[in-house]
């Protein structure tokens, strides 16, 4: 085996993977033809089987920038896994106004509130002790960027309200600057009024990673204390989020709408007891659709199926929940997932980043990329049945 097909044309010299190609064809937005650290790390898990030397360069190339100073700018914070590199400013930064950061010739940007905790899962999850002991300081001081983060967030993961300018308002895989302007699409975490939660934000997606970042760093280190310290995040998981919590408030309030979150705490066996009441609501109908599983339920005020992040289908996230569901039993749930995602993938051609699920099936989404990388990676990973769950 040698990975999918079109992989090569995502490559950079160094060997990671872009998050996306550059515009493949007329209307293809391509926008994020650059390292990011979340998108490129989980590329490089759905294919740790088949290229771990994707994983070997992805790493390499993260730590060899990640970040050492306080910088409210660009949210570089000691430990931290950059969330956006590239060596030009494209026109879609430029169009936000983004242009005071880039600087020496380069554009950085640190506002990812997940990029750290992936970076040490896929490390641990690649398993070579010789490259964890040449990146011994990095996942070390990625370590200690989450045990801040955890302290400073009350037991949990949180982002904003931002110290600067210009970034990123909302900063887990559902990122946005302001989830209401119709611009960014639908992007975003919103409550069920349809109105904007007050940070700082603690979304369930990036409990999940944390937690497996935990147990990472236990792998990594030996200590016990990661250990501990996993124990207790999932305790506070368990203790804020139900099945009906998109994210908890800074003022302790919950963020309601099922989606499809609840696959990412179950593929982090974050739930405990709640886990199969969590698995069932995953399998619902509003939810897990004969393509994949929706960002959120078609039930709640804020979706639209064309929304970026409140409603579409997005296959690397199907993918995550498939294991979740897998995890919790529900095998018969999690291979219509499966099969679902490859077949819609089959009927729009290419590897979008994301679509739209109506009455007629899939359908392309105008804002999604053409060919996204993480996308060729779930594809392999669900044809190839590997969840990508080692710790």
């Amino acid at each position: 085996m040698t990975g999918p097909a079109g992989l090569e044309r995502l490559l950079a010299p160094e060997g990671f993977a872009y998050a996306s190609t550059q515009p493949v064809a007329d209307g293809d937005p391509g926008r994020y033809h650059a390292l990011f650290g979340r998108d490129s790390l989980i590329t490089a898990l759905q294919l740790l089987p088949v290229r771990p030397e994707l994983a070997r360069a992805t790493l390499r190339a993260l730590a060899a920038i990640q970040g050492r100073v306080d910088d409210p700018l660009t949210d570089e914070e000691p430990g931290k896994i950059v969330h956006e590199q590239r060596s030009a400013l494209n026109a879609h930064l430029a169009g936000l106004g983004w242009q005071a950061l880039f600087r020496e010739g380069e554009f950085r940007y640190y506002g990812s509130a997940d990029s750290t905790s992936w970076f040490l899962v896929v490390l641990a999850a690649l398993g070579e002790r010789r490259l964890a002991d040449e990146l011994e300081p990095a996942w070390r001081a990625a370590g200690g960027w989450l045990e801040r983060a955890l302290q400073r967030g009350g037991g949990l993961v949180r982002y904003g309200p931002r110290r600067g300018p210009l970034g990123l308002t909302q900063q887990g895989w559902r990122d946005a600057i302001d989830p209401l302007d119709p611009a960014q699409g639908g992007s975003g975490i919103l409550r069920d009024d349809a109105s904007v939660p007050c940070p700082p934000l603690a979304d369930a997606d990036c409990q999940a990673v944390a937690l497996m970042a935990l147990r990472a760093l236990a792998r990594l280190s030996g200590d016990g204390r990661w250990e501990e310290a996993a124990t207790s995040l999932r305790s506070s998981i368990q203790a804020h989020f139900g099945a009906e919590t998109m994210a908890i408030e800074g003022d302790g309030r919950e963020v309601r709408g099922a989606g499809s979150q609840l696959g990412w705490l179950l593929w982090a066996d974050a739930l405990g007891e709640r886990a199969q009441r969590a698995a069932e609501r995953l399998a619902r109908p509003d939810v897990l659709t004969d393509f994949g599983l929706r960002t959120l339920s078609s039930e709640h005020a804020a979706f639209a199926a064309h929304n970026y992040h409140r409603g579409s289908v997005w296959p690397f996230d199907s993918w995550l929940g498939w294991g979740g569901l897998r995890a919790a039993g529900l095998h018969d749930e999690a291979e219509r997932v499966r099969v679902g995602v490859l077949r819609a993938l089959d009927a729009l051609g290419g590897a979008p980043e994301l679509y739209a699920v109506g009455e007629e099936g899939p359908c392309d989404v105008a804002l999604a990329n053409r060919i996204q990388a993480w996308t060729l990676g779930a594809r392999w990973a669900l044809e190839n049945g590997w969840d990508g769950r080692m710790l």
